[in-house]
């Protein structure tokens, strides 16, 4: 797959080891995260409480679905508390998917095909879920929970380590589930317009008509990829704030 080569714009300084230049693919999240703010921010601020038009009426279908699917079914009580969070997350990783379907494949692509930009999405709704089992158990409550109740002393030795590895994987395959789908879909894309570039006269309207379903599908799949990440991401802190 043709990727767009990291092109740093602003030069700023290395602080902690850490490179703070704003690079194209910087850009191309705080574009997502506009997009996120201005579009829900537009469709929710209204003065009548029923929503009017096109617009307004699209983003609140998918917000009560959200909050169906997630907040009621797998949070419960707490699903208010944790709608905003999700619902945050949900268009960011929606509209970091979208990007990739713009039409200028040499300078605009997905960000969330990129294994650290998914890595680091992972990252926080796993470091949210240590933080609830903390203050909702406590220390000592959180780590009882790699400690399986009920079951001999030796097994339970056993199943503290199979737990913690467990626990280490939810971010690893939220991550790699998101990446790997977003980097797929597109690669496919773009390996249809390279055929037609080199096929045939006769032949050019094939993968053109490949890239073209493959763009629908992709449209789709940009949906169910960001609520299946904000799907797990619910029933992790479901998880964390359960006793068991």
């Amino acid at each position: 797959m043709h990727d767009i080569p990291r092109q740093v714009l602003i030069r700023l300084p290395i602080l902690w080891g850490v490179d703070l230049s704003i690079t194209n693919e910087v850009l191309l999240l705080w574009i997502a995260a506009a997009f996120t703010f201005v579009l829900v921010t537009l469709a929710c601020r209204r003065r009548n409480p029923i929503a009017k038009g096109t617009f307004q009426n699209f983003f609140e279908a998918i917000i009560d679905f959200l909050d169906e699917s997630v907040g009621e079914e797998i949070l419960g009580k707490h699903g208010r508390q944790w709608s905003p969070f999700l619902l945050a997350l949900f268009f960011f990783i929606l509209f970091a998917n979208l990007l990739g379907l713009a039409p200028l494949p040499s300078h605009v692509k997905a960000m969330t095909s990129s294994i650290n930009v998914a890595a680091a999405l992972a990252l926080v709704v796993f470091v949210i879920t240590i933080v609830v089992n903390i203050r909702t158990h406590g220390l000592f409550g959180f780590l009882k929970k790699f400690a399986p109740q009920g079951l001999p002393f030796v097994v339970k030795i056993l199943a503290i380590p199979i737990e913690i590895v467990s626990w280490l994987a939810r971010p690893l395959s939220l991550a790699i589930r998101l990446s790997a789908n977003m980097l797929a879909g597109h690669a496919l894309i773009l390996i249809f317009l390279g055929m037609a570039g080199s096929a045939a006269w006769l032949l050019k309207p094939l993968p053109y008509m490949g890239a073209v379903i493959m763009s629908a599908f992709e449209l789709f799949v940009s949906f169910i990829q960001a609520f299946i990440f904000t799907l797990l991401a619910g029933m992790y802190i479901k998880d964390a704030l359960d006793a068991h």
